[in-house]
């Protein structure tokens, strides 16, 4: 008979071990293995694992299943506001998906399945090794979003996702939103209703909100007068943990760039670089050299032009920027160390400027890989400047 020993929590981190420990009292059949069947929600077949019993049998094996788990969660779900549009809550498009493993037990050539399973969900998280010990997942379920920084800066008109887990026990009724002015007074209240509480879909375990403060305008239709006065605003799952959005009050010098960042726990940050951006370009060429038509002076005296005699038959260049941040705060300072770790960064970009119109997504390598996590009581005044390329490599013509 199979036992299961430990098992992961009900929502774990995709990017982090997915661990079952298993014993059995026939470990000593001959030619004995213990089985463990992968599936995915839908009930598709990923994998049949097969471990030895340890060499003292009554001693639990592991099994880690992350390496196949963690292909069917994705990052493609960071969007911005008006894509969505008109929808403020939306699931989770590919951060989170349902599991179950089955356990048997194979010997004498014969395998006995499913003598025990279990049943979870995975999420598009890697969290820190330091702090996954700490990681509980209840304390998530309609609950905590899903960052460490639950406190951002965002002007009017960015565009803002915060995402967060619901239970399969109990959904979420819905969002409240209060809007405040500069003197900590709420100047509007309501409350966004939850269109995905069914119990029973598993892409409803996740949720995104997207709550930029003129998208929220756009949506909720709230007066011009509380618009204009608005300092900051607040949304929470009812009974659940508060994030805050601060508008950005002072004035602009320049348009700025917005980075869009996976963070450790699934759920996209942002960021303003709010000073000026310089612009770069990177260019390789392949050359080769090749004889002229007159080989005495090159010369083509018909169309009065000197032959091109070095050929570039391979030219490509990438775009860089080098991004400016205001002096930071140390909340701020912390949240740029997630940036530089991500491994997915969208720059928000005006698409007029590559003839298009409204604002795209583009992705972006960050190349700054190092970044000192300082503090204004020691550090005083600090920024950040940071080099990133533009996720698309160009190419030139051949001649």
């Amino acid at each position: 008979m199979i036992t299961i020993g430990t098992t992961p929590q009900k929502y774990t981190p995709a990017f982090n071990p997915v661990v079952f420990s298993l014993t059995s009292d026939n470990y000593s059949q001959p030619d004995f293995k213990f089985v463990a069947d992968v599936y995915s929600g839908d009930g598709q077949l990923l994998a049949t694992l097969k471990y030895q019993p340890q060499a003292v049998g009554t001693d639990p094996v592991t099994i880690d299943v992350s390496r196949i788990l963690y292909e069917l969660v994705s990052a493609d779900y960071c969007k911005l506001n008006e894509v969505v549009s008109p929808s403020i809550v939306v699931t989770s498009g590919g951060a989170l998906s349902d599991y179950s493993v089955q356990f048997g037990e194979q010997y004498n050539n014969v395998i006995y399945a499913n003598l025990a399973s279990y049943s979870g969900y995975i999420f598009n998280g890697a969290i820190n090794g330091l702090r996954l010990p700490f990681f509980n997942h209840t304390g998530y379920l309609n609950n905590r979003w899903l960052t460490r920084f639950a406190r951002q800066v965002a002007r009017k008109r960015d565009s803002i996702m915060m995402s967060l887990m619901q239970s399969d026990v109990t959904a979420i009724t819905g969002f409240d939103l209060k809007i405040y002015d500069l003197a900590g007074t709420n100047i509007y209240s309501t409350t966004i209703s939850n269109p995905y509480n069914s119990l029973s879909a598993s892409n409803n375990r996740l949720l995104h909100l997207h709550i930029g403060f003129d998208y929220l305008y756009s949506r909720l239709a709230f007066s011009s007068t509380i618009y204009n006065t608005a300092a900051y605003y607040t949304l929470q799952p009812i009974g659940g943990s508060v994030c805050q959005i601060d508008l950005y009050s002072l004035c602009e010098r320049f348009p700025g760039t917005r980075l869009h960042f996976l963070n450790e726990l699934g759920g996209f940050d942002s960021f303003n670089f709010t000073l000026d951006t310089k612009q770069t370009q990177t260019t390789e060429r392949k050359t080769y050299q090749r004889q002229p038509v007159n080989k005495a002076t090159g010369y083509d005296s018909t169309n009065k032009r000197f032959e091109v005699l070095t050929r570039n038959y391979y030219s490509t260049y990438t775009e860089k920027q080098k991004l400016i941040s205001d002096y930071l705060t140390d909340t701020e300072s912390r949240m740029l160390a997630e940036l530089l770790k991500s491994p997915l960064v969208y720059m928000e970009t005006d698409a007029s400027v590559y003839g298009g119109a409204g604002n795209i997504l583009i992705p972006v390598t960050l190349t700054t890989t190092e970044w000192e996590i300082k503090k204004g009581k020691t550090d005083k005044l600090f920024n950040l400047e940071l080099d990133v390329e533009m996720g698309f490599e160009n190419v030139a013509q051949v001649i």
